[in-house]
């Protein structure tokens, strides 16, 4: 909230779930920081993407993941 007042409490806690979601992942090569949070949060405020969508269709999660690699894994599981 410190970097978005005006973010939906709904965005902040489904992207949040999947934030830790990832970390969980023992596969993911390089778990993400804080900082990739932020700018996901960032970027999909700006898209204006439903909440309920951030866990089945995780748009923008190259923001979140950084190898190639994660990504991959990221998607076979989310299947």
């Amino acid at each position: 909230k410190t970097h978005y007042p005006m973010m939906e409490d709904n965005i902040l806690r489904n992207a949040m779930e999947v934030f830790y979601w990832i970390r969980s992942i023992r596969d993911i090569r390089k778990k993400p920081s804080t900082s990739e949070l932020i700018d996901w949060i960032n970027a999909l405020t700006l898209s204006g993407i439903e909440p309920d969508k951030l866990r089945k269709e995780l748009p923008f999660i190259g923001v979140v993941l950084k190898k190639d690699e994660d990504l991959e894994t990221i998607r076979h599981r989310a299947d």
